[in-house]
């Protein structure tokens, strides 16, 4: 089938993943600006909060009171300490230990580390808070780096059914991708994810939602083409074209690409892209999109937590991996 070209070789897989994984879960600052909060706290690209100065806000999560030195908790299963040097060490615990549980219970990430090993979201943010300090980050800027991940370990609802799908629908783990047909970064995300996707061979699938930027004046109607597509099993094929040429997206370019498209009946593709029901298909993709708070395109979700750089340098196998290693429910 046509979305499987240009496929490397099993021995560069690895080293496509890892050189365009950044690409394919950083949110495209150039297809949209960073937006406000209603509240009108801006933020940036992966959701850090700025003041109206442009200055880091402070953390919105509640620190707890230290505890006093016979309390302290010194130890951290589960998390590599071996980059961090003895101050480093001292700093560690000093955060685990006024920093709340990552599971939303009423107790430190120290005690959810001893204590509570269903927690798995307290151990990766232990394990974040160590990386970040071998790197050099101050404390403060590691608390508001701790709101963004919490965040996006935060599992949203994102409905996938009818939905345009890669892969065996009945894989233990989803990636949804958000994506714009003019975005740049969408383009050069797409064989990222469908790699990734096949790589795990059966375990992971990739589900595709609309969402056209209202930047981008053909972009609406591209992904109306392609859900026109879909009615008849096309979508990936029409997907790719549509990629390949995002720079000539006119009405009569979409046909041309349809056209090429082996078994799509056109006539009944270009009645469909009319329908109310394609344009409101994509439209609720666009609406979901919205309720998600996305800033920017591609944006990216695993088993709806929200891809981040901030966690493996935003590497889509560690974060399937990560779902692949929690119960399933």
């Amino acid at each position: 089938m046509r979305f499987f070209r240009d496929l490397p070789e099993r021995s560069s897989l690895a080293l496509a993943l890892t050189t365009a994984t950044v690409l394919a879960t950083t949110a495209c600052t150039a297809c949209t600006p960073p937006a406000a909060d209603p509240d009108g706290t801006s933020r940036g690209p992966n959701g850090a909060a700025a003041g109206g100065d442009g200055k880091q806000a402070e953390s919105d999560r509640p620190q707890l009171d230290p505890p006093s030195e016979a309390e302290m908790i010194r130890e951290a299963k589960g998390v590599d300490l071996s980059k961090l040097n003895e101050t480093q060490q001292a700093t560690f615990f000093t955060l685990i230990n006024v920093e709340p549980s990552a599971c939303d219970k009423p107790h430190s990430l120290a005690t959810s580390l001893r204590d509570d090993a269903e927690c798995r979201d307290s151990m990766i943010v232990a394990q974040f808070i160590a990386d970040r300090l071998a790197e050099g980050a101050t404390p403060s800027d590691i608390k508001l780096d701790i709101d963004v991940v919490i965040d996006a370990l935060e599992v949203r609802d994102i409905p996938v059914e009818g939905r345009p799908t890669y892969g065996n629908d009945l894989a233990p783990v989803t990636v949804v991708v958000f994506a714009d047909f003019q975005c740049p970064h969408c383009r050069m995300e797409a064989p990222v994810l469908r790699k990734a996707v096949q790589q795990y061979r059966g375990r992971a699938k990739l589900v595709f939602k609309h969402y056209p930027l209202r930047s981008h004046g053909r972009a609406e109607v591209a992904a109306q083409a392609c859900e026109a597509a879909h009615l008849q099993g096309k979508f990936w094929e029409m997907h790719d074209l549509v990629f390949d040429h995002q720079t000539q997206l006119e009405d009569a370019d979409l046909e041309r690409y349809a056209k090429q498209i082996d078994g799509l009946d056109v006539a009944k593709w270009k009645a469909d892209m009319a329908t109310e029901d394609v344009k409101l298909a994509v439209a609720k993709d666009r609406k979901i999109g919205d309720a998600l708070g996305i800033q920017g395109t591609p944006a990216v979700y695993i088993n709806g937590r929200t891809v981040t750089p901030l966690l493996w340098g935003g590497s889509l196998e560690a974060w399937i991996d990560d779902a692949l290693r929690r119960p399933s429910k």
